[in-house]
């Protein structure tokens, strides 16, 4: 039988997280204010999600005041995204918080149970297809040779902190999500990547890519 998890959801634009990465977040507006509170209470997780459209836009010229007291933009999320728990968060005089949420697993929205404040939804784990991990170390290794040399071109000082032993020791499924704790693509292209369930066809995207940098 399958099992479903539900998962409280912050859409943000252009947002897309992978599974064991870490996202820092800096949230004020009432209801996700509320999210996160209550999620930490419950120990809910939190998606992190790129959206599909705008559904109301945020007042213009508005006030610190006016961003701390009332909701602003109202998005779509997209139905693949990533999710995890959130740290206890650190709140400041104004009622603002500072989390961290560390990404666990991909999943896809079934359907929403709860529209307001914000929403939470059913979900469902989003795996990957069966594949041999040995078979992709090739692919692993060239990314990774890829990131050495870019590094050197573009901030030769950061080499030395481009830890390229502890970058190939990780299991080469893993690496196709956590390398975006470094990297960063456009959002629709992450997107795609996210949705993908057939590693090696993930990890040849993002060498694709790099190549052509």
């Amino acid at each position: 039988m399958q099992e479903f998890a539900k998962i409280a959801i912050f859409p943000i634009p252009d947002m897309v997280a992978f599974p064991g990465t870490v996202v820092p977040l800096h949230v004020f507006e009432p209801r996700y204010r509320k999210m996160v509170e209550e999620s930490v209470a419950r120990n809910q997780m939190i998606a992190v999600c790129n959206i599909e459209k705008q559904i109301s836009p945020a007042k213009k010229n508005s006030s610190l005041q006016e961003v701390l007291t009332s909701n602003q933009a109202t998005y779509q999320p997209r139905t693949i995204f990533s999710a995890g728990f959130c740290n206890p968060p650190e709140k400041t005089k104004d009622g603002r918080l500072y989390v961290t949420i560390h990404i666990a697993q991909r999943y896809k929205l079934i359907e929403e149970i709860q529209t307001l404040p914000y929403r939470i939804a059913k979900c469902s784990e989003l795996h990957d297809d069966s594949t041999d991990s040995e078979a992709l170390k090739p692919l692993q290794t060239k990314i990774v040779n890829s990131l050495t040399m870019l590094t050197s071109l573009e901030s030769p000082p950061q080499v030395n902190d481009f830890d390229r032993v502890s970058w190939l020791s990780v299991d080469p499924i893993s690496f196709s999500f956590k390398i975006f704790q470094l990297l960063r693509f456009d959002s629709e292209t992450m997107q795609t990547l996210l949705e993908m369930t057939n590693p090696k066809q993930r990890l040849n995207t993002i060498s694709e890519i790099l190549n052509q940098i």
